[in-house]
């Protein structure tokens, strides 16, 4: 089946954004007397939803605390740091040699509101025709939910879509649906198990037409 469409993760994917996430956390959690691992310790949350890392926390220092609460503000403390986050090394490029070509869009355990924010901060908002968050799903990577609404939205099947993740579950979610799925991991998220992705690329400017003749060729499989 020929390709229609490239579905791209957000954090430590497009965006250079795990330590500002750490950031937003350790802010969000030192105003109730509350710490969190070092930066370096905080990679084994890449791929982990805020409402998982948020039930860990409150769980481990003050179970009184409403996960949820603790969600949104770290959200706003989030969104507060935006304008710090960079865009990752071939995005750019990348983007702008399929335009054109092929639907894009994001597909992040992200709330939809920190996603936006990012994409028209950087100008980029008007290139992904849907954007769907984790707050927009039953159930947030590794499940499939995210790519399965992403589907449904573009109106495509499976096979005509390539995903595009830097963590275990994102991939996993991304095969759970059924797509193609690359693996361009992050430094965060080296130590990741990649075993079932279809390939595995150190940059997004690596996405070539050879490349996109091999993820063809394994889409008709």
């Amino acid at each position: 089946m020929t390709i229609e469409a490239l579905i791209f993760d957000m954090d430590g994917t497009l965006v250079d954004s795990e330590r500002t996430h750490w950031l937003a956390w350790r802010q969000t959690l030192a105003a109730d007397g509350m710490d969190i691992p070092d930066y370096a310790e905080f990679k084994k949350y890449v791929g982990v939803s805020d409402e998982q890392m948020a039930q860990e926390f409150s769980a481990a220092a003050n179970p009184s605390l409403d996960p949820r609460n603790l969600v949104t503000r770290k959200c706003s403390t989030y969104l507060d740091l935006v304008p710090q986050i960079e865009l990752l090394p071939g995005v750019v490029e990348t983007l702008e040699r399929w335009k054109g070509r092929f639907a894009m869009a994001i597909a992040s355990s992200s709330p939809h509101r920190e996603l936006i924010a990012l994409l028209e901060h950087h100008g980029l908002r008007e290139r992904f025709i849907q954007v769907v968050g984790g707050d927009m799903v039953p159930k947030k990577k590794p499940a499939p939910d995210i790519y399965q609404m992403v589907l449904v939205l573009l109106g495509l099947a499976p096979a005509a879509c390539v995903a595009f993740e830097d963590s275990q579950s994102g991939v996993s979610a991304a095969k759970s649906a059924g797509l193609t799925a690359v693996a361009v991991p992050h430094a965060m998220s080296l130590g990741h198990d990649f075993d079932n992705a279809d390939v595995v690329i150190d940059s997004l400017a690596d996405f070539d037409e050879r490349l996109l003749h091999q993820l063809e060729t394994l889409a008709r499989k």
